[in-house]
């Protein structure tokens, strides 16, 4: 029942380039759509037009979009627990292509049959 030294190192190693990959993906670009969001907000209110307008608009908006960026930063933040769930989304796509193979071969029988 217990993993070979190599194996669990290699997990291991998996585990922390997806993590270093998924920080960098989408804790930056989350603080990068809350200031943009923040930069909305502060244009809508320095406009002083009214509720109404063109202000209210611009600060809905700059509200969606800082609420987005907050949610990029969360998934940034979120780490896997263990080695195995960095190893699920491989095994679905393995599936994928494995579960493509037979209907492929079977069109390809098809066309070459007269």
């Amino acid at each position: 029942m217990a993993e070979r030294p190599s194996d669990i190192v290699t997990e291991t190693e998996i585990l922390d380039r997806a993590v270093w990959r998924k920080w960098n993906r989408y804790t930056w670009s989350g603080l990068l759509i809350v200031g943009i969001g923040c930069l909305l907000v502060v244009v809508g209110l320095l406009m002083k037009t009214g509720a109404y307008s063109a202000e209210g608009l611009l600060i809905g908006i700059g509200a969606i979009v800082v609420l987005i960026g907050l949610i990029r930063v969360a998934i940034g933040l979120i780490n896997p627990m263990s080695p195995s769930d960095v190893r699920i989304g491989r095994r679905r796509r393995f599936r994928r292509e494995v579960d493509a193979d037979p209907i492929l071969s079977t069109l390809q029988d098809e066309e070459t049959t007269p």
